[in-house]
């Protein structure tokens, strides 16, 4: 009995830190990268008639941010993100590039485990665009926002990994005064990553 009892404290003991370490996962700063797939695609209507272009590129970026663990298995988290693309989209008389995007978005998980999160984020971003037409270069920044969905687990105490998509609309220009009454060109955004962070 005492020997049963001697066995079950030490097992207790040597599990109790690695239960309360588990207790702090999704709590907390961190820092990270990332990297995927993006597709642009710019829409332009005039009256009943829509033509759209399209063109995919490899993103990166980097992400910073803090996880809230609010009780349960409910995570809270805010996060800022920088990213560029490769690539451009290519028109008859000019191309489109996509630059840099920021934003910052919140998010809320659910815990499948306690070193698995499944998510939702949503939020502000900024993207810069820049026609060229091989003499003339126009950029503009666009505000719109951002939504996804995606799932994270930790690979080490201090290291986890997530994949996510998001969809992203940064709004449209009107170009009534070059193609027409009620022209307009809208621009959206597909987008797959994968990324590691590193928490503190």
């Amino acid at each position: 009995m005492f020997r049963f009892a001697l066995i079950a404290a030490t097992a207790a003991a040597v599990a109790a830190p690695a239960m309360a370490q588990d207790a702090d996962r999704f709590n907390g700063p961190f820092i990270g990268g990332q990297l995927g797939w993006q597709q642009d695609r710019q829409t332009l209507t005039v009256g009943t008639l829509e033509a759209a272009n399209k063109a995919s590129g490899l993103s990166y970026g980097g992400q910073l941010g803090y996880d809230f663990r609010l009780g349960g298995s409910t995570v809270l988290g805010l996060e800022a993100f920088m990213t560029g693309r490769t690539g451009q989209t290519e028109f008859d008389d000019f191309d489109l590039r996509q630059g840099r995007t920021f934003g910052a978005t919140a998010r809320l998980g659910y815990l499948l485990d306690e070193s698995g999160l499944l998510y939702a984020r949503g939020g502000w971003a900024n993207a810069r665009f820049t026609a060229d037409d091989g003499v003339d270069r126009v950029s503009e920044n666009r505000d719109g926002f951002t939504v996804g969905a995606g799932y994270e687990r930790y690979l080490s105490d201090n290291v986890s990994a997530r994949i996510e998509y998001n969809y992203s609309d940064f709004g449209k220009d009107d170009l009534s005064a070059i193609a027409g009454p009620g022209a307009e060109l809208a621009y959206r955004r597909h987008a797959i990553t994968a990324g590691v962070n590193f928490r503190f």
